[in-house]
Order: structure tokens, then C-alpha cells, then sequence
């Protein structure tokens, strides 16, 4: 069917449209520091989605024919959207499984009442206590003494005899990665870490034995973007911005992302070169910091299996700190395949930026 002048402006429109949705699909498979305009065009995946459905349901009722560009461009990077989203209808077994598993960003317990709410910490505590995870890994937790905020003693309280966190100087005071669980730990260490001891620790590993079986779990927080409060503020209020000042913080954000983005090439690298050497049964859990359609998740992905694909529904949001980009998905339990996943889900919103999940396996037999 021959286009008039106004199809064919909305088919020119679509071709770049379409291109944007195959570059974004191929940037996961990019490194950040090879090709970083590849990498930026990946984060606005979700964007370039929407708008090829757009273009798909305008064709469709007008000229169909002309749906197949957008059609095309969404098979191409079918991986990308299943990884984004999904529509599980199968249940649950919990009753079969050996453990479960907690991860959480608990923000440091609220100590800095970014939460108006009081008594957040104290909730984030009775949630662990209600869904009586068997390991319990945490990221962004705190421990000071001298402010009385031993947490430690409290988790050990709740029915946690063992614990590993990462390795630091000061035992009094403590922020960073920690692993609390109700089996034994019999070795543990870092997967990767900045500097020398007492350094930054990206991912520190933990192998709990559970049935006579050993299970290593990866606690891991991956380079965050450094985003100040006036960064946030800057991307939930662009539309005040005068031009020349919106470009500048979009310039300085911009620098941000991609210098944590290749941070985070290189620790998820020396990770899954980590991983590779482990003997038994893994997991790889914790704040990546990226959503599924970056670098990182697609890497992880190669040898690992993600739960949330098997029991979740929909985009699995587990972040809710900017109100402007919703449906973000930055928080992950992964699995090795000798282990089977018996069931997932995400928990409540109100106790932190991030969401909690939780995930329940059955050992290997």
C-alpha cells in the first residue's frame, strides 16, 4: 500500500525508533568501557520498548504491512524483554524447599530518617523475624557501639547464631555487607574488594552448610552511581530546570553513570572469575545497581539462574528511590542450576529505598 506524505514521516520516525530498540538490545552484551553511547542508549531500553509497542498497534490499525519493522526490532532483543518482564503463572513449592534465603538493602536502618516514619529500623527487624528467612544477607547495614545501634546482637537475637561481613578493621563500628544465618559458616572471604584490607568490599562470599551440603552465597553491592541529593532532585524536577543549567547536571550526571558503570564491568568480571572456581552450589545475590538490560545481570546471567523469571510477575520493581523512573529493577538473587528454585518474591517498599526478596531452593540430591 503506497504511504501519503504523513505515513511516510511517521515510517521515518519508526526506522530510528526501531534502530534505537536493536542498539539497546545489543548493549547488554557491551562493555561500558569498549562503547559507553551504547551503554547509555541500553539504560533507556525500556523507553524504545514502549514506543515500538506504540508504532506496532498504529500500524495495525492503519497499514499493517509496515508493523513488521517494529515486530522485527522486538524480536531481536527478545532476551532483553523477557528479562524485564514476565507473566508467571506457576506456583510456588515452598514445602520442598531445604532453605530460604533473604536479600535487603536496609539503607542503615534508617539512621539518617530519610523515612519520616519512626521506627523503621525496628520494622526492618520484625519483617526478618516474620518471614523467618534461614540466611539473611544484608547490604548498607551499620553497627556503632557508642550510639547503642548493635544490630549484630539483635539479628543474633532473632535466632542468627552466625554471621560473616566483610572484612574491616573496627568490629564496634561496622557499614557494609553482612551475612547472618541460622547454619554454620564454615569459610568465608572476599570475592572482590577495592584497596588493601580494610578497603572497599564489593562481594565477599560466605559457605554455609545446610544438610550436610556446603552453599556458598556472594553478598555482593556493586558500584553505586555517587548521586548527591541535588542529583536526585535535578532528575525528579528536569522540567524546572533553565537550559543551560539542565545541561550541565545532565553532563555531570552522565559522567557518573559511566564511570560507575565501568566500575562495575570490572568488579562483575573479577567476580564470575571467582565464581568460576567454586566447588559447590552458589548464589549471587545483593544491589547491583544496574537494572537487568545493563552489563552486569546478562554476565551473571551466563552460568547463573534468576528465580524472579520462574515465580515472578511483572517488572519486579526493587527500587523505589526516584519517582521519575519507576519499574526499576536493581536488586537480584541468582542462581547456580544445581540448585532448584522453589519459589521468589519481592517484599514491601516501606522499609527502605530498596525492596527485599526472598527466595526459597531445594539442595542438589
Amino acid at each position: 500500500m503506497k504511504l501519503n506524505w504523513i505515513h511516510k514521516i511517521i515510517f521515518i520516525a519508526n526506522i530510528f525508533v526501531a534502530i534505537a530498540l536493536v542498539l539497546a538490545s545489543f548493549s547488554s552484551s557491551v562493555e561500558p568501557e569498549s562503547n559507553k553511547w551504547i551503554y547509555i542508549i541500553g539504560l533507556t531500553y525500556p523507553l524504545w520498548l514502549l514506543l515500538n509497542i506504540v508504532f506496532i498497534l498504529y500500524w495495525l490499525y492503519k497499514v499493517k504491512p509496515y508493523l513488521l519493522l517494529s515486530v522485527i526490532a522486538l524480536l531481536v532483543g527478545y532476551n532483553n524483554l523477557f528479562s524485564l518482564v514476565t507473566f508467571n503463572t506457576k506456583k510456588e513449592t515452598i514445602q520442598q524447599a531445604d532453605f530460604s534465603i533473604m536479600s535487603f538493602n536496609v539503607r542503615l536502618f534508617n539512621q539518617y530518617h530519610w523515612l519520616e516514619e519512626e521506627g523503621v529500623d525496628q520494622q526492618i527487624l520484625d519483617y526478618i523475624q516474620e518471614k523467618q528467612p534461614d540466611v539473611v544477607a544484608l547490604q548498607e547495614f551499620i553497627n556503632i557501639e557508642k550510639d547503642n545501634l548493635l544490630y549484630i546482637k539483635k539479628l543474633k537475637a532473632l535466632g542468627y547464631p552466625y554471621y560473616k561481613r566483610e572484612d574491616r578493621a573496627s568490629t564496634s563500628h561496622f557499614f557494609g555487607l553482612i551475612t547472618f544465618s541460622k547454619y554454620k559458616i564454615t569459610n568465608s572471604g572476599s570475592a572482590y574488594q577495592y584497596g588493601a584490607k580494610g578497603g572497599k568490599t564489593v562481594s565477599f562470599f560466605t559457605d554455609i552448610k545446610i544438610n550436610k551440603q556446603i552453599v556458598r552465597v556472594y553478598n555482593t553491592h556493586l558500584n553505586s552511581l555517587r548521586f548527591l541529593n541535588e542529583d536526585y532532585l535535578f532528575v525528579e524536577n528536569i522540567t524546572a530546570q533553565n537550559e543551560n543549567e539542565a545541561l550541565q547536571k545532565s553532563k555531570n550526571i552522565l559522567t557518573k553513570v559511566m564511570v560507575a558503570a565501568r566500575k562495575r564491568q570490572r568488579e562483575v568480571d573479577e567476580i564470575t572469575t571467582h565464581m568460576a572456581k567454586c566447588p559447590f552450589p552458589l548464589i549471587v545475590l545483593g544491589d547491583f545497581n544496574e537494572p537487568p538490560f545493563s552489563y552486569s545481570y546478562p554476565k551473571f546471567r551466563e552460568t547463573l539462574n534468576d528465580p524472579f523469571l520462574k515465580y515472578g510477575f511483572g517488572v519486579g520493581t526493587t527500587f523505589d528511590g526516584i519517582s521519575t523512573i519507576p519499574g526499576l529493577r536493581l536488586d537480584f538473587i541468582l542462581h547456580s542450576p544445581n540448585l532448584n528454585a522453589e519459589g521468589f518474591e519481592t517484599g514491601p517498599s516501606h522499609l527502605s529505598d530498596h525492596r527485599p526478596l526472598m527466595a526459597w531452593f531445594a539442595l542438589p540430591k
